[in-house]
């Protein structure tokens, strides 16, 4: 274990030169023991971050239950691979981390803190421990870290800067604290809530916030193994979930999709800037916008993944937004988004968050199916 002696100070990367944050999100290792199915996964999405992603997102998030029993050896063994990383990483408690009712082993491996902050370009990051009380089933944000968070959001406010909040669950499934982390993230405008736990791909929209979470790498149950990447364009948020080995990808970064509207987002009218990030073994040679019959070049950003062009609006209504790549060696890859044109889609607002999900979505990962404990009673 003497390598967790070696752990780096966590220091994300700036954005790339055209201003986009993003960072991509390993989902709950729910590690044991070196060799199993998990950690040759684990090893797979390292070597295909250090190859395609390490010079364009911020940095990589775990958002808890890395070891499965909280033990030192299975923190090891998650080391041995997040050592290769070429990417700076953070990482949040989950309740299989305090299975040994201690926070000693995951701070050794894992984080110098329990809960902290971070910047990165115009937005505050919030890390927070859904298990002040460490025991498993506690799901406990005590009063001392709720008073930390609202005075980390009161400063961010009146610094001007977007505020994202990582967190291992919903914030409805914690048993104390929960009413007022929601309160915080209404109060304070949080943008986006990102978060593990559930096991499966889901995203939420209650008009206000944002709430993703992403497949569990170690217990999955829907689907295959991958990683989700996030990026934030000025007040867009986009989110796509992409399968282990299933590079070239993009993702349009803005406008935003209908689906991902809140009432942070200004309402489209006349020119639309269209910009996405294109990531594979090689670089893009080509990257084209279409919308509406329109079919328009984008120019890549130097220094930078994003690609961008401005398209004239269709008018009023949504319309499909798709754009397209080739890479230096031939390989095809697209994304493709409705956008709401002089309108705001309703959403119909249910109190308990996860009760916003979004339905299936499977352009972008979410198979709608919610396969996994959160939703079906099953035990953890």
């Amino acid at each position: 274990m003497s390598a967790l002696a070696l752990k780096r100070p966590f220091r994300p990367q700036s954005p790339d030169a055209a201003g986009v944050i993003s960072w991509i999100h390993f989902g709950d290792l729910h590690m044991i023991k070196a060799g199993e199915q998990n950690h040759l996964d684990l090893a797979e999405i390292v070597n295909e971050v250090n190859h395609a992603f390490a010079d364009s997102v911020s940095f990589v998030f775990l958002p808890g239950d890395v070891a499965d029993d909280g033990s030192r050896s299975a923190y090891a063994v998650v080391r041995s691979e997040l050592d290769r990383l070429n990417v700076p990483w953070c990482a949040i408690i989950g309740d299989h981390d305090v299975h040994e009712k201690s926070f000693s082993n995951f701070l050794e491996a894992m984080s110098e803190q329990t809960h902290f902050a971070f910047t990165v370009g115009d937005t505050r990051f919030l890390a927070m421990n859904a298990f002040d009380v460490p025991e498993p089933p506690s799901f406990t944000v005590s009063e001392e870290q709720v008073l930390w968070a609202e005075e980390e959001l009161r400063e961010a406010t009146s610094s001007g800067q977007k505020k994202v909040v990582f967190l291992h669950c919903y914030p409805s499934d914690l048993k104390v604290g929960g009413e007022e982390v929601s309160r915080l993230v209404r109060d304070y405008d949080v943008r986006l809530i990102d978060m593990g736990h559930t096991h499966y791909n889901e995203i939420a929209n209650d008009g206000r916030t944002l709430y993703s979470a992403t497949r569990s790498t170690g217990q999955i149950e829907e689907g295959p193994v991958g990683y989700s990447v996030t990026n934030i364009d000025c007040n867009v948020v986009s989110w796509r979930f992409i399968e282990l080995g299933g590079l070239p990808v993009a993702v349009i970064t803005s406008p935003s999709d209908e689906r991902l509207l809140t009432k942070s987002n200004e309402i489209l009218k006349e020119t639309l800037k269209v910009r996405a990030k294109f990531w594979g073994s090689v670089g893009a040679v080509e990257g084209i916008a279409h919308l509406d019959g329109q079919t328009l070049p984008m120019k890549r950003v130097s220094d930078s993944h994003v690609w961008e062009a401005h398209v004239l609006s269709p008018g009023e209504g949504t319309h499909s937004l798709k754009v397209s790549f080739k890479d230096a060696d031939g390989n095809l890859a697209s994304d493709e988004i409705r956008v709401a044109v002089e309108q705001r889609t309703e959403r119909k607002f249910q109190e308990r968050d996860q009760d916003n999900a979004l339905e299936a979505w499977p352009e972008h990962g979410l198979l709608g199916t919610q396969l996994g404990p959160n939703k079906n009673g099953k035990k953890w």
